[in-house]
């Protein structure tokens, strides 16, 4: 999901907004979405570009939505997501929002999160996020501050091994002419209709994790309630997950 974070107090009229004000996975207005038109895959197993080139897909073979780079330029949409810097966040793990290296220590690499505790005994392990890690500046108490959804649901854990085992994107269905977008979803790279996919987001799931600070106590499970990660994984992830 992308985590909505509500704008600190603008500029004077007329000055634009200094870059190191703004996350680094954030999206300017600036930045528009590259045409580039979805057409049914040669052999018509998933999606293509009709003028596909090699940089279009990851290594795994999932088409990658284009879009333009122009951090800094027009207005920050803090609630929009910049696909390149968000992939190279979370491929390199930097901090989603100065990007410099994640913080790291002897239990792993730190990780800001929607509280969860009340969900499931083992959580965060086997969780599934689009959100890059964070560093060990004041980062976390920027996003915590202006991010209504963590605001008082917040944790930081340690996790031994993120997998960069899936995406984030737009599901097309088979169509006539072409193929017809349909909803977002999350898709690990194994997931039979992955090809179908035009991502946008990479997605990690976390293992051996460690809950390190947070807001509050933990909740309880009869009270204990919070938004929710969106989108979530199914119950048969979590299943195969659990038995890695």
């Amino acid at each position: 999901m992308t985590i909505p974070v509500t704008a600190p107090a603008e500029p004077a009229t007329g000055v634009p907004w200094p870059p190191e004000l703004v996350p680094y996975v954030s999206r300017w207005s600036a930045e528009h979405e590259l045409p580039a038109p979805v057409i049914l895959a040669r052999g018509g197993d998933g999606i293509a570009f009709a003028d596909e080139q090699l940089h279009d897909r990851d290594r795994h073979g999932v088409l990658w939505v284009r879009r333009q780079v122009n951090q800094g330029a027009g207005s920050p949409l803090f609630a929009k997501v910049h696909s390149v810097r968000q992939r190279y966040a979370m491929r390199r793990l930097r901090c989603q929002v100065c990007r410099q290296p994640a913080d790291r220590n002897g239990q792993g690499i730190r990780w800001l999160l929607e509280d969860g505790r009340a969900d499931r005994p083992d959580w965060p392990d086997g969780e599934l996020t689009v959100h890059p890690p964070v560093c060990r500046g004041h980062c976390v108490e920027k996003v915590t501050e202006r991010c209504p959804h963590l605001r008082d649901n917040w944790v930081t854990v340690r996790v031994r091994e993120p997998l960069l085992d899936g995406i984030f994107g737009r599901l097309y269905l088979p169509g006539r002419p072409l193929p017809v977008p349909a909803a977002k979803v999350i898709r690990l790279y194994d997931a039979p209709d992955v090809r179908w996919v035009l991502a946008s987001q990479l997605v990690a799931t976390l293992t051996g994790c460690t809950v390190e600070s947070a807001w509050a106590p933990q909740p309880s499970p009869a009270t204990g309630t919070r938004p929710g990660p969106a989108p979530s994984r199914t119950g048969a992830t979590h299943a195969r997950r659990r038995s890695r």
